[in-house]
């Protein structure tokens, strides 16, 4: 019996042992997972928010209308990446230009008595916030996706004190959101730590029949007034479009034969939403709605069209303009626009 109780109590002892063994490796495998854990917790990931497969009414970085309009989106730029309607494609690469969109010449503007010099990427001036791309440096970044639903889709980006010269940090969010009609909105919001620019838009490259032309397109623009360019920058005057190429107030046929990277000043009353532009083809068409007062018509020379709303271009180093708005940006304030690309068929 002493024997049978002494082999007992030395089973029982190795088994103490051999379990103390395991919970000391298994503690030592979790201290050297968990980094790994911590990290992709805190990584922002577009898959945090994305729909599970089980939900089938939701496609990632997909928006779709009852219309037959599908917008698909990228994380890089905030980027509506195409649009087609009824399977044929007739927008694409409508990336997010930021902070400033257009030109600021020289590459300099002064901000509460302080003058900045931001990066030059056009010659001497600074295009769509500078960067080393003339697309800016929030198209060329990595948006996060915080959010997608059955109609929506949010980014955010930070913008870090001192990026590309601009002061405070400043946070944005995008948010597109996709009617069963067609009606893509797009809604932005910005804050910022100390006083800054921002002027953002959407570079949406649109070609109306999807076929690289400009046969059969027609054009409307709200717009009785233009800002004359001199060398690609406003000279400060505010013309009248009437006999001038820019003359589109009725609709007319969009002239294939002139250059355009040129801004319009809109008829609606300052800081309202209303009615900017209408590009017709001979299938569907695109109707322009903002509360920006000014419209950059863009020919790409490729067959598309961009109609982009904008603050006066260059509106920092130009008071005159300050009756339309300022592009300036203080800290604890929310910057705050709304523009929507009305989709739809002609004659529907």
């Amino acid at each position: 019996m002493k024997k049978i109780l002494a082999r007992l109590a030395l089973i029982s002892f190795a088994l103490i042992t051999a379990a103390c063994g395991n919970k000391g490796s298994s503690s030592e495998t979790s201290s050297s997972v968990e980094p790994s854990i911590s990290s992709n917790t805190s990584t922002p990931s577009s898959n945090s928010l994305a729909p599970s497969s089980s939900d089938p009414k939701i496609v990632d970085n997909q928006l779709s209308a009852a219309n037959g309009l599908k917008v698909y989106f990228k994380d890089q730029g905030a980027r509506i990446d195409k649009i087609e309607f009824d399977g044929k494609q007739i927008a694409k690469d409508g990336f997010t230009v930021g902070r400033v969109a257009n030109r600021i010449a020289g590459g300099k503007f002064t901000l509460n008595g302080t003058q900045y010099s931001v990066t030059k990427n056009d010659g001497n001036n600074s295009l769509h916030g500078g960067g080393r791309s003339w697309q800016g440096p929030f198209a060329t970044s990595n948006w996060k996706k915080e959010e997608q639903t059955i109609n929506s889709i949010k980014y955010s980006i930070v913008s870090q004190d001192k990026d590309n010269g601009y002061p405070g940090e400043l946070k944005m969010f995008v948010t597109y959101t996709l009617s069963e009609t067609g009606e893509l909105s797009i809604e932005y919001s910005a804050t910022t730590t100390q006083d800054t620019l921002c002027n953002p838009t959407n570079h949406l490259f649109i070609d109306i029949n999807g076929n690289r032309s400009y046969s059969n397109v027609k054009l409307q623009v709200a717009g009785s007034n233009y800002t004359p360019l001199q060398n690609q920058l406003p000279t400060g005057e505010v013309k009248s479009v009437s006999g001038t190429k820019f003359d589109y107030i009725d609709e007319k046929a969009f002239k294939s034969s002139e250059s355009y990277d040129d801004n319009y000043v809109l008829d609606k009353t300052k800081d309202t939403y209303g009615k900017a532009a209408t590009l017709t083809g001979t299938q569907y068409k695109v109707d322009v709605y903002t509360d920006r007062p000014g419209l950059q018509l863009y020919k790409d020379g490729n067959g598309n069209i961009c109609l982009e709303t904008q603050m006066m271009p260059d509106a920092i180093n130009h008071p005159e303009f300050d009756k339309y708005g300022t592009t300036i940006l203080k800290a604890g304030e929310t910057f705050t626009s709304k523009t929507t690309y009305h989709f739809s068929k002609v004659g529907a």
